[in-house]
């Protein structure tokens, strides 16, 4: 299953500081490519999701894993393989930055069916998993799509 982008970012983070020796704040920043808030927001989970003890030296601006709490090294190398696999899948794929929101409208309708009709309708969405109007979309598309006549 691929990460999200905030699994991903927390798995990066991780990874990053797992070695226990200091690292600089903008080098994660960069690393991570995100904002500020996102980053400090992701390292309060790992300190509450993982009990990880990760300090930050003010002088030297850089944070540093000195207590790894439930991250076991065996926790970690899960990450840093479902990190590589995440990179390695999105190589051949074209990622955008962007999400699409636009959604097809929809209107509802009233329609008189015989019951016999409805119960097949159920049925058929009970078995596929589907609801009744995802079962009338899917015959009309069937039946009526492709903008041909059935003869």
């Amino acid at each position: 299953m691929p990460l999200s982008a905030k699994q991903y970012r927390q798995y990066q983070l991780v990874a990053l500081l797992s070695t226990g020796k200091p690292v600089e704040k903008a080098l994660l920043l960069q690393q991570m490519a995100c904002s500020e808030p996102t980053f400090v927001r992701d390292l309060r989970e790992i300190r509450t999701s993982y009990q990880a003890e990760i300090r930050f030296n003010k002088s030297a601006g850089n944070y540093q894993m000195t207590g790894a709490g439930s991250l076991t090294p065996k926790i970690v190398k899960m990450m840093r393989e479902s990190l590589a696999l995440h990179d390695s899948a999105g190589a051949g794929q074209n990622l955008s930055a962007s999400v699409i929101l636009d959604k097809e409208a929809k209107k509802s309708v009233s329609l008189s069916l015989r019951l016999s009709v409805l119960r097949k309708i159920q049925l058929y969405a009970n078995r596929h998993n589907l609801n009744r109007s995802q079962v009338i979309e899917w015959l009309v598309e069937q039946n009526l799509g492709k903008g041909g006549k059935k003869s």
